[in-house]
């Protein structure tokens, strides 16, 4: 009784203290942005406060107690009756977000700190250097936490997909459709990972003169986006939908979608040459457009293979105990 129950007690003692961290580093930041929202500009320039700044920091201080309410239902009873799509949709949209944060982080700031291009995150003419250090250090960790929380969630909610899938048809009825959906991401992928290719070459989008890390995180997301790609083409050729197809197609496409959305909100809502605006291009304005459409058109496809997914393993059980 003892060996049976063990590993589900481990299991649940895991995400439980998952949960309890993933609040624990999610703090700090949602206080900094209340305090700049209740005008405190602790850590920033007055200068740096402007109307559309303020609902940024608004918009950015929601996500992160979205990522707070997230990580709480990963591991409540509550958040197994949430409906699939209001528990997916959120982590694939914080993967995108805090993935290439974490590549550019770990990664690009030990190759500046190598080739003598000093500290990335020494401050600038609005934020103090403590700052960088509590926002993205505060990003790699939600990631290295919020992840890992969803997988353990979805291990346990959908045990067919993060398994492995179905050996064979697993496509189901709506495969065709898949088809379509699945080209639409394929596209959408490789014209953002040429995109991020071009800004970690020659700078773009709202950095126009990136860093070391900045060009890791570019780099990084390009190299998802086609890996997204050729995981996709494999599903469509008739193969299974493998762990390693599913890490790469959730990856690639959450990132392609959150980094252009994020692009196109800043065009929209920050006005041109203010701080953080983007200096994208009216071509790569209207790129963007089809890659969000593109990639959230394969997310809709994606969908419906998970779905297809569970309900043949449910069918293919069904059939197993009627014959027997």
């Amino acid at each position: 009784m003892t060996s049976a129950t063990t590993p589900v007690s481990r299991t649940w003692v895991l995400r439980r203290r998952i949960c309890i961290a993933t609040i624990l580093v999610c703090l700090p930041y949602t206080l900094l942005k209340v305090a700049w929202l209740s005008g405190w500009s602790v850590g920033a320039s007055t200068e740096g406060f402007t109307d559309t700044t303020r609902v940024a920091n608004g918009v950015t201080a929601g996500l992160d107690l979205a990522a707070i309410v997230l990580a709480i239902a990963f591991v409540a009873g509550w958040g197994r009756r949430i409906p699939a799509f209001l528990m997916a949709f959120p982590a694939w949209i914080a993967t995108g977000l805090l993935a290439p944060v974490a590549m550019g982080f770990l990664i690009g700031t030990p190759l500046q700190l190598a080739t003598g291009g000093g500290n990335p995150f020494t401050g600038d003419e609005v934020l103090s250097p403590w700052v960088f250090g509590i926002v993205y250090g505060g990003f790699v960790l939600q990631a290295a936490l919020l992840l890992p929380g969803f997988v353990l969630h979805a291990r346990e909610r959908w045990p067919v997909v993060t398994g492995g899938g179905l050996a064979a048809g697993g496509a189901g009825a709506t495969q065709v459709l898949q088809l379509v959906l699945g080209w639409f991401l394929i596209v959408a992928a490789v014209a953002f990972a040429g995109l991020q290719l071009s800004w970690a070459i020659q700078g773009g989008g709202s950095h126009p003169d990136p860093n070391t890390p900045t060009r890791t995180m570019f780099a990084g997301a390009a190299l998802a986006a086609v890996a997204a790609a050729v995981a996709t083409g494999g599903l469509l050729r008739g193969g299974s939908l493998t762990r390693m197809r599913l890490v790469l197609i959730w990856l690639g496409s959450g990132i392609t979608f959150t980094n252009v959305l994020n692009e196109s909100l800043r065009n929209v809502a920050t006005e041109a040459g203010g701080w953080g605006a983007s200096s994208a291009s009216a071509g790569e304005k209207t790129l963007f457009l089809f890659i969000l459409l593109g990639t959230l058109g394969g997310a809709i496809g994606g969908a419906m293979r998970l779905v297809e997914e569970e309900r043949g393993s449910t069918d293919v059980a069904r059939r197993v105990t009627l014959s027997s």
